[in-house]
């Protein structure tokens, strides 16, 4: 569509990542085009690698009165964030833009209530006005066309927008899937009754991957996240994470090490593939059963039962992100997907769960189905949720 212009960006913890979108038609699907520019916050002369973000609990009651009072360091450090996404925008669109542009992003955080800031981030300033600020850039910069931007969206929930929209997306073709993100934290997706539906409208009766215990000790978030695969490695290796940074040690060079029989690698790489099962088992069964007895973080917190749901099966399972690609690499194929398959189909067969659900997620011979769990194609799945979003609401209005 060349009368408009639109925009994908995600906004990560320490940079930006920003593509065109080409829109398709019969039937509509979107498509990231290249180049896909990254800016780390970094690079602009505002940033500050010692920032360090206000305790917790006082952003989130703050967040809760409405009455967000940004620091000096935290408004510093916010022009790092423009200065980033200012430049990112300028790289992709050039000089003398003539048509609509229309940007769609996604940050992590909560949201100010009126969807156009940040107010409250675990690892990164508040920005309360973010979008006012971004939207003076770049109409300085000479954007005079560009459309208001309407709201600061979810990363995770634009996960799922991406990976149902998207040309190559994994929720295609289907009218209910799970979709698992593993970055350096986590994004939880559904599609259920072929629409996206966002955790934060089903926390009555599900809990968000980073809000549950896989036992009484550690969280999913730990067991499965980037950042925690590599804490755990480094609290066996007797290392530090920032040590494994230095030495560009991740996930994947964690399961290479596993491939030639390093011990430590081993036993990080076989609790994930263990911790990965039970957390899918736990979303087949919270479909079609509910599931009050739920571990969470916050131990007061409870979930019901009974949902407009309950019943369902997921025809697919995405992973995606990094873990995503661990997935699909042939070479890891013995270290993750072979063991998650076997455990996943022996806690389905083994589980209390009706038989028709049963059968829907597994063969004649109680194996796991073979293309229930796939690898996403899409890298960037949230920048390009943020743009169909943005889009969307654009059409409606």
């Amino acid at each position: 569509m060349d009368e408009i212009v639109l925009i994908g960006i995600d906004g990560g913890a320490s940079k930006v990542l920003v593509h065109k979108v080409d829109i398709l038609i019969n039937p509509m699907r979107f498509v990231a085009l290249k180049p896909f520019i990254e800016v780390a916050y970094s690079t602009s002369e505002s940033h500050n690698p010692k920032f360090k973000p206000i305790v917790l609990s006082r952003q989130l009651k703050e967040h809760n009165s409405g009455t967000v009072e940004q620091t000096k360091a935290e408004a510093a450090q916010e022009t790092a964030f423009l200065d980033s996404f200012t430049k990112a925008i300028r790289t992709i669109l050039g000089d003398k833009v003539t048509q609509d542009v229309i940007v769609g992003i996604g940050l992590p955080g909560l949201k100010t209530k009126n969807g156009r800031g940040i107010s409250a981030m675990a690892n990164g300033p508040r920005m309360p006005k973010f979008l006012n600020k971004l939207e003076k850039n770049l109409k300085k910069e000479g954007y005079t066309t560009l459309n208001p931007i309407q709201v600061i969206g979810s990363d995770a929930d634009y996960c799922g927008l991406g990976e149902q929209w998207g040309d190559a997306g994994g929720m295609r073709g289907v009218k209910s899937a799970y979709y698992f993100g593993v970055g350096t934290g986590i994004a939880d997706a559904m599609l259920l009754d072929g629409k996206n539906v966002p955790f934060d409208a089903c926390k009555s009766w599900i809990a968000k991957t980073w809000e549950m215990m896989a036992n009484e000790e550690e969280s999913y978030e730990n067991m499965l996240s980037a950042k925690g695969i590599q804490a755990r490695y480094a609290a066996l290796t007797e290392t530090t994470v920032e040590e494994l940074d230095r030495a560009e040690i991740f996930p994947w060079q964690i399961y290479e090490r596993a491939l030639i029989g390093e011990e430590a690698a081993t036993e990080i790489v076989g609790s994930t593939a263990q911790a990965l099962s039970e957390l899918l088992f736990h979303r087949i069964q919270t479909l079609a059963l509910g599931a009050p007895e739920t571990l969470l973080r916050d131990a007061s917190r409870t979930l019901e039962v009974e949902h407009e749901y309950v019943g369902g099966v997921f025809e697919r399972i995405v992973i995606g992100q990094r873990l995503g690609d661990i997935w699909e690499f042939k070479k890891f194929t013995p270290l993750l997907l072979d063991p998650v398959n076997e455990k996943l189909g022996r806690m389905i067969h083994s589980s209390s769960l009706p038989a028709e659900v049963k059968s829907q997620y597994l063969t004649k011979t109680n194996r796991l189905r073979d293309d229930l769990i796939i690898h996403s194609e899409l890298r960037h799945a949230p920048a390009l949720g943020a743009a169909v979003d943005a889009y969307l609401e654009w059409i409606e209005q």
